[in-house]
């Protein structure tokens, strides 16, 4: 890249919430015509991420100040890093992602995921066995404790037994194998379909600040349609703050965004008409769909006043790119389908 490293790190930073000490030193580390954003290393660095992403939009009636609840991300070749908003936040996560066993073979979470190490003001996560890490950061060591604690209070009948985490801490249990013989065998068709696609998910989660940082979402939830669609449903403040365009435009940056085209937009170029809008992205290879489905709206009434007052200072300034014409979406699109 010709860019001097200060603009790239001050670039990368709009794509991952670091601070600009972490994105420098991210950049300086990089080598010769390495991406600025690294891709997961392995296959499975880059499953496990995809899931990760699945279970945080699993949330539908959470709201945070950040979208999915992730103030910044620090992606490396093998691991990613997510700083978490709040112990809340944190306890919902690991409830979401830390194995369980439930009956007939079928185990909630992501199978053979442990905690293996506590730090200061973080936890590490590795899936045992594997090449595959992810470290949650953001609160301190005390808060992880109570976040632990939060998310077992949450099980009906937290029995360790039914805990693949807590009760096989190094090992994985028969009912984690079983269920990844049963519905992640490699020699599967479909298997191998969701997998070539995976790297979406994983793509997205490494630049998941963009939701904060460049658009107006304050609220996201999603999920997997057929075998490599993913589906994401984002809220948008009203007559505040720039929409989904800078968003999409983004994501299809050459040198930070990711290997996708606009396929089809639906919507109004002019975000000043607070109308609903639908980018359908894919990438050449034709491996995995983004259908991003943006609305703008009010939020609901669940949501908290002191969130939502969080959510209007955090917001980007509104610029001079609320309007993306018609030529340069037309022109989007037939790179899309070319």
């Amino acid at each position: 890249m010709t860019a001097t490293p200060q603009a790239i790190s001050m670039l990368r930073r709009t794509y991952t919430g670091e601070s600009v000490q972490q994105a420098r030193q991210a950049v300086d580390a990089l080598g010769p015509d390495a991406p600025p954003i690294p891709p997961a290393a392995t296959p499975q660095q880059v499953l496990l991420e995809s899931r990760v992403l699945l279970s945080l939009l699993e949330f539908r009636n959470v709201f945070t100040r950040y979208p999915l609840g992730i103030a910044a991300v620090r992606p490396e070749p093998d691991s990613v890093s997510l700083r978490v908003e709040s112990e809340e936040r944190a306890a919902e996560i690991l409830f979401n992602l830390l194995p369980s066993y439930v009956s007939d073979e079928e185990v909630y979470g992501v199978p053979g995921l442990r905690i293996t190490r506590r730090a200061r003001t973080a936890i590490e996560l590795q899936v045992l066995g594997q090449p595959a890490r992810l470290r949650l950061t953001g609160i301190p060591a005390r808060s992880w404790r109570k976040a632990i604690e939060q998310m077992l209070e949450q099980w009906t009948n937290p029995d360790d037994a039914l805990l693949c985490w807590k009760s096989s801490p190094r090992a994985w249990t028969s009912a984690e194998i079983q269920h990844r013989t049963r519905w992640n065998n490699p020699g599967d068709r479909f298997t191998q379909e969701q997998r070539r696609g995976d790297w979406l998910g994983s793509g997205l989660l490494r630049r998941a600040a963009l939701l904060h940082t460049v658009s107006n979402t304050y609220f996201l939830d999603g999920y997997r349609s057929e075998i490599t669609r993913l589906v994401l449903r984002s809220s948008h403040t009203p007559g505040r703050g720039p929409g989904p365009h800078r968003l999409v435009a983004a994501l299809v940056d050459p040198a930070f965004g990711l290997p996708l085209r606009l396929q089809r937009f639906r919507g109004d170029t002019d975000e000043r008409l607070d109308v609903d809008q639908q980018f359908v992205l894919c990438d050449p290879a034709g491996t995995a769909v983004l259908d991003l489905r943006a609305t703008v709206e009010r939020p609901s009434s669940r949501m908290p006043q002191e969130t939502w007052n969080a959510v209007l200072r955090r917001l980007p300034p509104t610029e001079d790119t609320q309007i993306m014409s018609p030529d340069t979406l037309a022109v989007l699109c037939r790179a899309g389908a070319a």
